[in-house]
């Protein structure tokens, strides 16, 4: 499959500074509220990271395409939401709580946390997989792990490592609660020729499901993101997978994935990372499109760079909470890499003309 082109007419959102981008959120929303829920680590105070009060300006500033930001609610906390290593978060909520896996590389597999309000996250002892029940058919490189619930239980999409090809396949696991005990398919769900990975779920408000995950080319990373609907029960696939996105932007350098797919309103909203995930060019971009299966018209620069504190951020997750949406991925500190990625996590805001954003595109708390 050849590379397609950017469509021509996709642009960038205006990039505003820190100041101007809290002056017009105070514009859409007079009395910004700070939610109780969102308190800072365990063992602040929110007193402590209270920004203080915005008046609305008179008149509200007039800046193209930014000046409708929509932000219900601003973070009262300093990133990270979680400090030890946390690659990868995979963010469900369920019943008022929120779930989060992440990338272990071996067993015992994806510890799973808990939070009420996407801040204080609290390991519970669980994990997906353990010595007793680990996939008969993986070996290692367990990564990028998702629970979500379908149908009447929870299923965890993950990739590791087969014994049988030694490539990267992604695996499902299923589970009467979302602690678990989780029980393997079996086999691997995505065995290709090449390495797939990094697998997300979507179900679409007509019912229909879908799982996406990105596909390496022969021998290079530089192959596409893939979609292909599942069962209705999410355990197998129907049809053949389509492909929905591959790297043509520069700073997308030589692959995109990390898929993470978004419905708001008649957009489909296809966030991904590009370039490679240890080295500070790593991102998260964003396309759109009117169907799930196709058509996504990219953003153009990322949404979400590194600071001079926070590098590489990336695999991100959306939640929403008491109405406003956030985003959490991880990302590292230093000079170098050193294979430690906290989660930290960012209010979403929506610009005029329909594209999501992060707040001066940058970590919060990146001073």
């Amino acid at each position: 499959m050849q590379p397609r082109t950017n469509v021509a007419g996709a642009r960038s959102a205006r990039t505003i500074d820190r100041r101007t981008f809290l002056r017009l959120c105070a514009a859409a929303a007079p009395a910004l509220v700070v939610p109780m829920a969102l308190a800072p680590r365990i063992g602040d105070t929110i007193e402590s990271h209270r920004k203080p009060a915005l008046a609305p300006p008179e008149p509200p500033p007039r800046l193209p395409q930014a000046a409708a930001m929509q932000q219900g609610a601003i973070m009262a906390h300093l990133n990270p939401v979680v400090a030890e290593n946390c690659p990868d978060p995979g963010v469900m909520e369920d019943a008022g709580r929120f779930y989060m896996v992440s990338t272990t590389h071996v067993l015992p597999a994806f510890p799973i946390r808990v939070s009420s309000d996407l801040v204080n996250w609290e390991r519970t002892g669980a994990f997906v997989f353990t010595e007793g029940n680990r996939p008969s058919w993986a070996r290692d490189h367990f990564w990028a792990p998702e629970i979500h619930r379908v149908a009447d239980r929870y299923v965890v999409y993950y990739t590791a490592r087969s014994t049988e090809t030694n490539l990267l396949c992604i695996g499902v696991a299923t589970a009467s609660t979302p602690l678990g005990p989780y029980e393997d398919l079996g086999a691997p769900l995505v065995s290709q020729d090449t390495a797939a990975l990094d697998p997300t779920f979507f179900r679409d408000e007509d019912g229909r499901q879908y799982l996406y995950w990105k596909a390496d080319a022969p021998g290079s990373p530089s192959g596409p993101i893939l979609a292909q609907q599942l069962t209705p029960d999410g355990l197998a696939l129907v049809g053949s997978p389509v492909e929905v996105l591959r790297n043509d932007l520069g700073w997308e350098g030589r692959l995109v994935e990390a898929p993470c797919l978004v419905k708001r309103g008649s957009y489909y909203y296809l966030f991904y990372s590009g370039s490679d995930y240890d080295t500070p060019n790593y991102a998260v971009g964003v396309a759109r499109s009117t169907s799930p299966l196709g058509g996504f018209q990219k953003h153009g620069e990322p949404i979400l760079r590194g600071s001079g504190r926070w590098k590489g951020p990336g695999h991100n997750s959306v939640a929403t909470l008491n109405g406003q949406d956030y985003i959490l991925y991880h990302a590292w500190e230093g000079r170098r890499f050193r294979d430690v990625r906290p989660c930290l996590a960012d209010p979403l805001g929506w610009t005029a003309d329909g594209w999501p954003a992060v707040e001066g595109g940058q970590p919060g708390g990146a001073e």
